[in-house]
């Protein structure tokens, strides 16, 4: 039987609410020379029954032993295809094109990686909505180090969903020590070669969340530890600016909920929240920043799902 062209990768952990709409979506695309590869970090909530109703190749890990660039790695090596789609899941394919689309980019054989637009789902609060809508654009883009304005634009990449060559990946494996980020920091190596990434809002994944303060620290505080890690460098962000970081926010939220047609009354009602959440964030990205001067205790309380 001949290989499958892609190897689709996506990795579990608890995801009974959005696993099987993912994995439909997957099996539903025009572009059907593929195998999804399924690694699951010890689901106790039923997510590998689920699974296990679709053709897919299975394999289970300790939680112990995850790691966002290391199992993406673990995928890559499992894998048969010629080029890797990752894929979390809880982004779900918005049509059929969405395989193709990105499949597509890669008769540029400068081309090392591309990856697609995310639209919010319908119950996605304005924050996130506005970081989504900010993120992926309308418009597509192949970055390059000869069209370089914005440079932590140029190597921005997500690994939500997104496509590469396999035989790039062999010279270019994902960062195991760092927390997460491990997409952008393959950016920004491959893009420094002199490799070309595509962003290709043709397609699509459906893909936002509602998170809790407490997932929101915890998140910003390994993004953080990531930026100063891949970057060298603590982003002009200083501890006496959050406070004015948390208003700039704000304002951007109301303007978006405005521009969005929020009704005034809701507007109002999002307004404390932003105000919070934005100073969370802030604050929590900060901390990461400086995460080499914290106790190692501290460091274990306040990471997602780093290992320290």
């Amino acid at each position: 039987m001949p290989c499958p062209e892609v190897s689709i990768i996506i990795l579990t952990r608890n995801g009974k609410a959005t696993i099987g709409e993912c994995l439909k979506k997957v099996y539903a695309q025009n572009y059907t020379n593929f195998e999804v590869i399924v690694i699951d970090s010890a689901s106790t909530d039923g997510t590998p029954d689920i699974v296990n109703n679709f053709p897919v190749r299975f394999f289970s890990i300790d939680v112990k032993d995850f790691g966002h660039g290391k199992t993406r790695n673990y995928g890559a090596k499992l894998s048969k295809g010629k080029y890797l789609a990752y894929l979390t899941q809880d982004a779900s394919p918005f049509n059929e094109h969405w395989l193709e689309n990105l499949i597509r980019n890669f008769s540029d054989e400068e081309v090392a990686g591309v990856y697609s637009r995310n639209v919010p789902r319908s119950d996605c609060d304005p924050f996130e909505a506005r970081y989504i809508s900010s993120g992926w654009g309308s418009d597509r883009e192949v970055k390059s180090m000869q069209n370089c304005r914005n440079y932590k634009k140029l190597v921005f990449f997500s690994n939500t969903s997104s496509c590469i060559r396999k035989d790039t990946w062999e010279k270019f494996p994902f960062n195991e020590l760092l927390v997460q980020t491990e997409d952008q920091d393959w950016s920004k190596r491959v893009l420094e070669a002199g490799y070309k990434i595509v962003y290709d809002p043709g397609s699509v994944v459906v893909h936002s969340h509602n998170n809790s303060l407490k997932i929101l620290f915890k998140k910003y505080f390994d993004a953080g530890t990531a930026h100063i890690q891949i970057f060298k460098n603590r982003n002009n962000v200083y501890l006496p600016l959050i406070p004015f970081f948390s208003v700039i926010s704000t304002f951007l939220d109301i303007r978006f909920m405005f521009f969005n047609n929020y009704e005034t009354i809701n507007i109002i009602k999002w307004v404390p929240r932003a105000v919070v959440r934005h100073f969370v964030e802030a604050t929590a990205f900060w901390l990461g920043l400086h995460f080499d001067i914290l106790p190692q205790a501290l460091k274990r309380k306040f990471t997602a799902s780093g290992h320290y």
